[in-house]
């Protein structure tokens, strides 16, 4: 899929003639052209003067803004903009917007009454939000490109597994078939910044990182769903407190909710004054759509698992925090831990630390595993040593609590 990204003129220009793409000169400007060079198939610049604009169109410079028209003039701007817009483009590309509401407003529908898909990545975003953000994807490029690799291992893993990543409510013992596994989760509504047609990745996790443990993947993931009848136990599962959590924050219910999150074990009558959270918080899960891969070395804390859990966590996260940013409603940004709150993702533990880029090679042996392209091995193919390695480079960041 094509995508093309338009992006707003601005009031500062240069003094005398030149080509569209070097006339404006705000830092905004000059940022998202990196991102819409980089990021997009083709990219278009939106003047209220020229109405469509492509990079190498030579223009004098002008005073003219979409701020000082009225709406009607500002939607005959759009039709306008639209038909030049039609001309040069796939019938099947998908628009990425970074202008201000002027610029879209009348001009985003028309886009999507033809059947196109838009994004908007940076419209939760303040100006200097904007330009700080546009400046750490360009200065990221080793990483995001890292990113978009892990990405990339997800959508050949999907296929693989002959299906789109289906929501957890659905699936059983059945369904998930593999012994051993790192799971990902993803939430509606929760795109990519960056490439913001794909969904983003909000909980990473696995299971047996104790030696001699027993737990399976599915034990692991029906832990997180709860039970048949809804009710689940987030004192087994950190997941499911951490939503609980949250939802409890966002609707300010502290004081109907006090004993959660409290202890190890709980009676059965605080069980039951909790029941009304878990059940919501068993919804909540439930919708969220989750993919699996199959590692099935032995369990211990040096596993695969281990090692593919906290890289790729780190990888997302990391000691500068993500790339892709959580939308303006997600649920973790209730959170009463930093950690989710500033990372984006449900997981606590790794958030702040460096990756090993290694990562994804050993993640790519076991996608094509998965694929029939490789041999499956239950033997452990990360780096020898790796953990001792991350210790004494004191990369291993604070270790709060199991997953």
């Amino acid at each position: 899929m094509e995508t093309v990204c338009l992006l707003a003129c601005t009031s500062r220009k240069g003094l005398y003639p030149a080509a569209a793409e070097f006339i404006y000169k705000s830092p905004l400007f000059s940022a998202g052209r990196n991102y819409a060079e980089t990021r997009c198939n083709q990219w278009f610049i939106l003047s209220a003067k020229h109405g469509l604009l492509s990079p190498g169109d030579e223009i004098a410079p002008y005073n003219e803004s979409l701020h000082d028209m009225d709406d009607a003039q500002r939607a005959r701007w759009a039709r306008s903009v639209h038909g030049q817009l039609r001309s040069k483009i796939a019938l099947d590309a998908s628009v990425v917007f970074l202008a201000g509401v002027a610029y879209r407003a009348h001009l985003e529908p028309l886009l999507r009454e033809e059947g196109r898909d838009t994004a908007t990545p940076m419209s939760s975003l303040g100006i200097g939000s904007q330009v700080a953000w546009l400046q750490k994807v360009a200065k990221s490029g080793t990483r995001v490109a890292h990113i978009d690799q892990f990405y990339s291992l997800l959508k050949r893993l999907a296929v693989a597994q002959a299906s789109p990543p289906q929501v957890l409510s659905v699936h059983t013992t059945k369904s998930v078939q593999p012994k051993r596994g790192v799971y990902f989760f993803f939430e509606q509504g929760e795109r990519r910044m960056t490439s913001p047609f794909d969904d983003r990745v909000t909980r990473i996790g696995t299971h047996s990182v104790s030696l001699g443990s027993k737990a399976t993947l599915w034990n692991r993931l029906r832990t997180h769903r709860g039970g048949g009848n809804g009710v689940g136990n987030h004192r087994g599962s950190i997941f499911r407190l951490h939503v609980g959590d949250s939802i409890i924050r966002r609707s300010e219910l502290q004081s109907i909710f006090p004993t959660w999150g409290i202890g190890q074990s709980a009676s059965k009558d605080v069980r039951a004054g909790e029941e009304e959270i878990e059940l919501e918080v068993s919804g909540v899960i439930g919708k969220m759509p989750v993919l699996w891969l199959e590692v099935g070395d032995e369990a211990s804390a040096d596993s695969d698992r281990t090692y593919i859990e906290r890289n790729l966590i780190a990888l997302l996260a990391g000691p500068h925090g993500p790339i892709d940013l959580p939308s303006d409603g997600w649920l973790g940004a209730w959170s009463t831990r930093q950690a989710i709150r500033s990372s984006g993702l449900w997981n606590v533990n790794h958030v702040y630390e460096q990756y090993d880029p290694a990562v994804l090679d050993i993640l790519e042996r076991y996608v094509e595993m998965a694929e029939g392209t490789r041999a499956p091995t239950d033997l452990s193919l990360a780096p020898q040593g790796w953990r001792l390695k991350l210790t004494r480079s004191g990369h291993t960041g604070p270790q709060i609590e199991l997953i």
